[in-house]
């Protein structure tokens, strides 16, 4: 019975477990209402738009069906025109001319005064303005010359139409009848045409296109929705033929149009209504990991301090809570016994350190490989009987080797340092019979800074190793500048050569300061000079590996003129 019991789940996971199988329908359901929804305000939103052109569309379709009869009665008809021939004088025109605008202008009462009308006479070559211009002079000029240039083509034929044209890069529809000479014309532009539909919500990238009946698109107020855009507007394309119009209208339109705030609305409330589930969830699953296993935690811990030894329970964690209570004892058994350790630690690992630098220190110091390369080539120089070369070698390696066994100090003058760089390339020279480009570029007050001693050698070894220079020989530079850092002056020393440059995963590891670890033990100097430096300066230097833009690695040291 006792296991039974131990074995069940407390209450409040049982109620955590029903929360969340609820919660799954009800996002279905919400899901499946969401869509639903959305389906039917885009439905209502494209039948809103569909009713509200069709009224356009037939409204348009009476005011130019009158228009078009005005026009064609005015120049078959109207005896106001007559006064337009060879046997009437120029007052009699200049009447003429403004009983037609009167009676124009009632004409335009009833359909508005944006649509303009022209007459022109051919045989006694007058054009004039029959209504207001609501145009430059500039286009009356084009719209004279175009209808000048129609009258000359017109063949009289009575399949008069109003078609869109293009004068002066603004689209109109156009209307024109002639009639023994005398011909009458009706304009208005796309912009006035399409005016009432451009008070429709069509969205943000919504826009209406203006076509021809044969496809050509003369006009679109705006760019069409592109990429995903495209996906969430609506296109409707409402042919003139079927509302016996001379064009046909494509819009673009918001799926959702003004039903939009209320969709996400309705969207809103539900995410804040399951928000506040999970919330509630949330919270049950947090008292239950913050306080119920905390304090069970605790317990059972408290319980195993007596079978631990000193080094288990100064490792054990009483409570992993944030609870107050239980922290601040737990808290204050682990800081007596983290301080313990760690000064035992602290004493243990700083003579770990301290011998595992001289021990590397050393290493770096014999050399024993070198060492006997230089005595072997200087055997072979001999054998050979090249006395002199031989002679130089076991100058520049006596020289060497006697800096070498003396660098038992912390700091030594940046000249000296200097000058073993220069033996230990003069050694590698004769021992390879190879050339190498070496310059040294520091100003001569620096040479009395105290460096630590074998560190400009160890960089420039590595060179001497890996470097492979492309088609011509080894290059090695040393250059030096001053600057201030923290009100302290400084040196930096850069060492540069040629060669292929240092490989990514070195540079991305010095980069995040990561000591070089490699099976082969490449670059294991670099890591060397770093603890060195580290244990002489602390915090107080620069250290910057990086590649050229011209090729060849870089190796830059910023040192404090005084330690």
């Amino acid at each position: 019975m006792k296991n039974a019991r131990r074995n069940m789940g407390y209450p409040v996971v049982q109620i955590l477990r029903k929360t969340l199988w609820t919660a799954i329908p009800v996002v279905i359901i919400f899901v499946f209402i969401s869509g639903y929804s959305f389906w039917e305000i885009r439905r209502q939103n494209s039948l809103s738009l569909e009713n509200a052109v069709n009224i356009y569309q037939t409204d348009l379709s009476h005011r130019l069906d009158a228009i078009a009869h005005f026009v064609q009665w005015t120049v078959v008809h109207d005896p106001i025109l007559d006064s337009f021939s060879r046997d009437k004088h120029m007052g009699d025109f200049r009447q003429a001319g403004n009983d037609l605008r009167l009676r124009v202008s009632d004409m335009q009462y009833s359909t508005g005064s944006e649509y303009m009308y022209f007459f022109y006479w051919d045989e006694g070559d007058i054009f004039i303005n029959a209504s207001e211009l609501t145009v430059n002079y500039e286009t009356y000029k084009k719209i004279k010359k175009k209808v000048i240039e129609d009258v000359e083509k017109a063949d009289n034929s009575d399949g008069f139409s109003w078609i869109p044209s293009v004068i002066d890069g603004k689209t109109y529809l156009y209307y024109s009848i002639t009639y023994k000479h005398r011909t009458f014309v009706s304009l208005v532009s796309i912009d006035d045409i399409l005016a009432p539909l451009f008070n429709i919500k069509l969205g943000s990238h919504g826009n209406i296109q203006f076509l021809s009946l044969d496809g050509n698109k003369y006009y679109q107020s705006g760019q069409s929705p592109e990429g995903l855009l495209k996906y969430y507007y609506n296109t409707q394309i409402f042919p003139g033929e079927e509302a016996s119009l001379p064009f046909t209208l494509v819009i673009d339109s918001d799926m959702l149009g003004n039903y939009g705030k209320i969709f996400m609305l309705q969207f809103l409330v539900f995410l804040a209504t399951l928000a506040l589930s999970f919330i509630m969830g949330g919270y049950i699953l947090v008292t239950y990991k913050k306080v119920i296993l905390p304090i069970k935690i605790f317990s059972s811990n408290l319980s195993k301090m007596d079978s631990l030894s000193d080094s288990d329970v100064g490792a054990l964690d009483l409570t992993d809570s944030r609870m107050q209570e239980l922290n601040q004892i737990n808290d204050q058994f682990k800081s007596l016994i983290h301080e313990i350790t760690r000064l035992r630690i602290n004493i243990y690992e700083a003579e770990l350190d301290q011998n595992k630098f001289r021990i590397h220190f050393l290493q770096q110091q014999i050399k024993p490989h070198f060492y006997l390369n230089c005595l072997t080539t200087i055997d072979s120089m001999i054998s050979l009987g090249d006395t002199l070369a031989a002679q130089k070698m076991l100058q520049f390696t006596s020289k060497y080797f006697r800096y070498l066994f003396q660098a038992d100090k912390d700091f030594v003058p940046l000249s000296s340092e200097i000058a073993h760089t220069e033996d230990y390339l003069d050694i590698q020279m004769l021992r390879l019979s190879e050339d190498i480009d070496y310059s040294c570029d520091i100003d001569e007050k620096d040479m009395d800074i105290m460096i630590p001693p074998l560190l400009l050698i160890t960089f420039v070894e590595n060179i001497i190793k890996y470097a492979e220079p492309a088609g011509e020989s080894l290059k090695i530079s040393i250059t030096g500048k001053d600057y201030v850092k923290n009100n302290e002056d400084y040196i930096e020393i850069c060492i540069k050569d040629n060669g292929q440059g240092f490989p990514a995963e070195v540079l991305e590891k010095i980069g995040k300061g990561e000591y070089l670890t490699t099976d082969d033990g490449s670059h294991i100097g670099i890591s060397n000079c770093i603890r060195r430096l580290k244990l002489l300066y602390e915090d107080r230097f620069d250290f910057y590996l990086e590649n050229d833009n011209n090729g060849g690695g870089v190796v830059k040291l910023g040192l404090p003129k005084s330690h």
